[in-house]
């Protein structure tokens, strides 16, 4: 459990590091507002979608560990709202392009998925016959 919060905090790290790129890119192009600016809200809704994700799966964790049923699953209608609720202030009020929200959206989920995917590699670079549990 001590994993998540690491996890949690590297992709936070990288969605801030894209925010900080979206607005150099926003001064230093400034032509290219619309598409800046959905990219902006997009990582800002992808970041609040994962920091929701976070949330349900450590109180599911919890419900777990104390041996009840939890009352509800992830939230994904919760987080398909957060999207969607993105997409509609980008383009609806704003004025943002909506490729650029929905690229936006993705960048925090491909970090966490690229983050599991190094951090399974590191744990399996031990001897090729630990994974199958065999004896010594």
């Amino acid at each position: 459990m001590d994993e998540l919060p690491a996890l949690l905090k590297r992709v936070s790290r990288i969605a801030f590091f894209f925010l900080s790129m979206g607005c150099l890119g926003w001064v230093i192009l400034p032509g290219y507002k619309p598409v800046f600016g959905g990219f902006l809200i997009g990582v800002i809704g992808g970041l609040a979608i994962s920091w929701h994700l976070a949330w349900k799966l450590v109180r599911l964790g919890d419900a777990a560990a104390a041996g009840r049923k939890p009352r509800s699953g992830l939230g994904f209608l919760t987080r398909a709202c957060i999207g969607l609720l993105a997409g509609v202030v980008s383009v609806r009020t704003l004025e943002f392009d909506l490729a650029a929200t929905a690229a936006g959206l993705i960048v925090p989920s491909m970090a966490t998925l690229l983050l599991g995917i190094i951090a399974r590699r590191r744990l399996s670079d031990g001897h090729p016959t630990d994974e199958r549990g065999e004896k010594h």
